[in-house]
């Protein structure tokens, strides 16, 4: 009996002991010696958000086409005539096209809009030019038989297009790429031209029943002159309105936090303006602030 409680006893003295050492809460698991948790780093992206400005120099091509600017003045001038029933002197071209290319200068403003890499933003972009386009003239002369008489038609004209100022109110897609952002625009255009069209259209007539010798060699009989026309008709506008579409791309890179350089191009298609068709190729360098 007296070694049972001695047992009793040394059990629970043990039993608090061995309580602790299983105490789960308390247990720290054994670790490998120089082993770290690894923690991934939360993503970063340069910053591009907020409001930008800067300036920029550029090189600008137009294609302007005058081939149907005549018409509606040749038309305008022999209304009602028989010459323009028969012979469609107003559906002869004899203006084409040209390709002036000039320099520039200008500005933009805008603020981006930063979803991680993602970019959207708006911008306004300017730029002063001065495309001279002068269209080339080929007269054209034909003869035909109306109402009885020789109608010899000599067609000239001439127009020129001038656009000095112009700009683009454009959204902008962009993706950055470290310290490059390649983006994408689209938008609308605004321009001012100054333009000058002309015509002249010469009518002499002829009556092929009253033929006389030709006083120049070699000889020959031709027919006696019966009289002679001629029809002008012009119009001029100074600082017209330009309106049309402009889509293009580019490169903007982060020369410092706050200071970037970009390149890009842009085509504009204009709307006809006198029967004047005319798009515009830019070329830009340009830098900027971001504030």
């Amino acid at each position: 009996m007296r070694c049972l409680l001695v047992a009793l006893g040394l059990i629970s003295l043990l039993s608090p002991a061995f309580a602790a050492d299983y105490d789960l809460p308390d247990y720290d698991p054994p670790t490998l010696r120089g082993s770290q948790t690894f923690v991934p780093a939360f993503p970063t992206y340069p910053r591009w958000e907020g409001l930008y400005a800067g300036g920029q120099l550029s090189f600008s091509s137009a294609i302007s086409d005058f081939s149907g600017a005549s018409q509606p003045l040749v038309a305008f001038s022999l209304r009602n005539s028989t010459v323009l029933a028969q012979m469609s002197p107003d559906q002869w071209q004899v203006l084409g096209t040209t390709e002036p290319g000039a320099g520039g200068f200008g500005g933009f403003v805008g603020y981006n809009f930063q979803w991680d890499n993602a970019i959207i933003g708006l911008e306004l972009n300017y730029t002063h030019a001065s495309l001279n386009a002068d269209a080339p003239s080929t007269p054209l002369t034909r003869n035909q038989v109306v109402g009885g008489l020789i109608n010899s038609v000599t067609l000239t004209s001439s127009g020129s297009l001038h656009i000095s100022d112009f700009a683009t109110t454009r959204a902008r897609f962009g993706w950055v790429i470290d310290h490059f952002m390649p983006y994408a625009t689209i938008g609308l255009a605004f321009g001012r031209a100054d333009m000058v069209l002309s015509t002249v259209v010469l009518d002499q007539l002829s009556d092929p029943n009253n033929l006389i010798p030709n006083p120049n060699p070699p000889p020959a009989i031709v027919a006696a002159p019966a009289g002679f026309f001629s029809f002008s008709q012009g119009q001029a506008k100074s600082g017209a309105y330009l309106y049309g579409f402009s889509g293009g791309g580019g490169l903007e890179v982060g020369l410092t936090q706050n200071i970037f350089a970009r390149g890009e191009y842009e085509f504009i298609q204009w709307q006809r303006l006198w029967q004047i068709a005319s798009s515009m190729h830019n070329l830009r360098l340009g830098l900027g602030v971001k504030f």
